[in-house]
């Protein structure tokens, strides 16, 4: 169990958070913070389909925050190894967890599940104008080292630029 950070306790004690490995029978619930956790307008949320097919492939890696009292995972981490590097694909913390350290705990538990399978690098994209996202990031240890114009496509088919974010791990 890894408990919440002592800075971000009220008065009433938090529940535990644990942190284990996911499977294919996690993909509905996984699927379903995805759509709830990121704006349409970006497209950034991935369905089902996808997420099962990085879990059950080659490389594949979930890692869910599971917590006393929710019925679902309260955060996740999707990645892909190959060969000595990870993709951090995607990752979310459901909305009622945030600013409790659960984002930063998914890039590092995603990291040490890799370093595991002889993964030597983690790297990810971010949309750019995703300052949140980028602020976790390099709280976590990633640093810029590139950037894609026009990567990604809104809703209404704006291109977005993305940021290539890497961090050495293992």
């Amino acid at each position: 169990m890894l408990p919440l950070p002592d800075a971000r306790r009220d008065d009433a004690a938090l529940p535990e958070v644990a942190w284990r490995a996911g499977t294919i029978g996690d993909v509905p619930a996984v699927a379903a913070m995805s759509a709830a956790s990121f704006e349409p307008h970006f497209r950034e949320s991935w369905t089902a389909p996808q997420i099962a097919v990085v879990v059950a492939g080659t490389g594949g890696l979930l890692h869910l925050a599971t917590a006393r009292g929710a019925p679902l995972p309260v955060a996740f981490a999707l990645g892909r190894v190959v060969m000595d590097e990870v993709e951090l694909l995607l990752c979310a913390t459901d909305r009622d967890w945030r600013r409790r350290g659960l984002g930063r705990a998914a890039i590092d538990a995603m990291a040490d599940a890799a370093a595991r399978r002889g993964a030597k690098r983690l790297f990810l994209e971010v949309r750019e104008s995703n300052a949140a996202a980028r602020a976790l990031y390099r709280e976590s240890g990633l640093a810029e080292i590139g950037r894609r114009p026009g990567y990604y496509r809104t809703a209404a088919g704006e291109p977005i630029a993305a940021i290539t974010l890497s961090r050495t791990i293992g």
